[in-house]
């Protein structure tokens, strides 16, 4: 009785691999993007702004004390021993209040976006985790894995053309061609060991190069 691998598709097999491949690449280009965004947010949020804000309220500062001394200055002068009204003086400095009083709800609002975005950040951080760790170590392993199925599968194709006659059997194929996967996990049944038992590690290989007995 002579043994041999039922693979179907080898080009299926490398299509996944291949389709595992552009998906981390563009997984890990989006994730990196994203990360870039929010870097440049808070540079903003933390630092553009609470300047840009900090400026406009020492602007409005200044204009509000010029405003004030304007008309300070107007209402020492009356005319015909009436107080002047000084409408145009009143005005300017209305005008800078309002614009000092907005600089400072600027401030304010600067600093609740800050506590705002720093909590969605910290959020976003935990929920992402586990894509990360997806794509740092589950996705490359699941590559390597892939890859090294392939290749044995190939290895396995070559001794079996170039020694179409041999016979194979399981345990030995499998010591051959997956002794280097197999050996990291489980080690490989002895001969001695129950037949039901070797038929079901056989069964835990890929379902496209399970050993097949033909007559």
């Amino acid at each position: 009785m002579s043994t041999s691998a039922n693979v179907h598709s080898l080009e299926s097999i490398e299509a996944v691999r291949r389709a595992l491949a552009l998906f981390d690449e563009q997984v890990s280009n989006a994730l990196t993007e994203l990360g870039a965004e929010m870097r440049r947010l808070l540079d903003w949020l933390e630092h553009d702004r609470p300047r840009h804000w900090k400026t406009q309220v020492r602007i409005a500062t200044d204009q509000v004390h010029q405003a004030q001394q304007a008309l300070n200055r107007c209402l020492m002068f009356p005319i015909a021993n009436e107080r002047p009204s000084c409408y145009e003086e009143r005005a300017e400095l209305k005008k800078a209040q309002a614009k000092l009083e907005y600089a400072r709800e600027k401030q304010d609002r600067v600093r609740h976006w800050q506590q705002s975005v720093q909590h969605e950040l910290f959020e976003y951080e935990g929920r992402i985790s586990q894509l990360v760790r997806l794509i740092d170590a589950d996705l490359p392993q699941a590559k390597a894995v892939l890859a090294r199925i392939i290749r044995h599968l190939e290895d396995y194709q070559s001794l079996r053309s170039g020694k179409p006659s041999t016979a194979y059997s399981d345990i030995a194929m499998v010591r051959e061609i997956w002794s280097e996967d197999i050996a990291e996990k489980d080690p490989i049944p002895s001969s001695e060991e129950p037949a039901a038992e070797i038929a079901g590690d056989r069964n835990d290989l890929p379902a496209s190069t399970r050993i097949e007995s033909e007559p």
